[in-house]
């Protein structure tokens, strides 16, 4: 998601929305600010917290949850279909457009239009692994879960979730049915760094 967010900043930041298509009326998860009212405002830039993309528009932000089953095609030049699992369609005034599609049947990408000084659903989020936060909790918490559990919970560390957290416990040699409170401070400190390599060689082959 990082990587993504990157590239559709670079791609998108100073251009202006001209279009607004929900196409999918399971993934609109707000109504008040109305997602209109995008319209004509320019896009400052796209951020990430934890899975979430953040469309900054000055004010009022968009966010993007792909969920596991969900995809960002770019459009150059612009469409107006609507293929199968299509969710949402954003069209930038002469900049390609975007369109949010998602496979399989559970339909559980999303996006919200949240208001000036409002996290909405990102509100919930623990912090992200890169963040002192993480980092003091990972090397003194006492969190008797399996770390499996914890390296998977957004509640507890934003970022990591299914796709990553298998590939940090192979790489710190550790039991993923092993506690927080169990492991030694050596075995901290050896996950803790797990957790960064991991996702710096995420983000760079991206």
């Amino acid at each position: 998601m990082q990587a993504l967010s990157e590239r559709l900043d670079a791609l998108l930041a100073g251009s202006s929305l001209a279009g607004f298509a929900p196409l999918q009326f399971s993934a609109a998860k707000t109504f008040d600010p109305p997602a209109d009212s995008l319209v004509g405002r320019t896009l400052d830039g796209v951020g990430r917290r934890g899975k979430y993309l953040i469309f900054d528009f000055g004010g009022p932000r968009l966010l993007i949850h792909l969920s596991q089953g969900g995809r960002i095609d770019v459009e150059q030049p612009p469409k107006t279909t609507r293929p199968k699992g299509a969710v949402l369609r954003l069209v930038f005034e002469e900049r390609p457009s975007l369109l949010i599609k998602e496979y399989g049947t559970q339909r559980k990408a999303g996006w919200w239009v949240i208001p000036e000084g409002s996290e909405g659903p990102m509100e919930v989020l623990g912090p992200e692994p890169t963040s002192p936060e993480f980092e003091d909790f990972i090397l003194h918490g006492t969190d008797r879960r399996r770390i499996h559990t914890i390296l998977r919970d957004q509640r507890t560390v934003a970022g990591i979730g299914r796709g990553y957290s298998d590939d940090v416990l192979h790489r710190a040699k550790l039991s993923p049915f092993r506690s927080l409170a169990s492991l030694s401070r050596q075995e901290r400190e050896v996950l803790l760094r797990s957790v960064q390599d991991v996702l710096e060689e995420g983000l760079a082959m991206e």
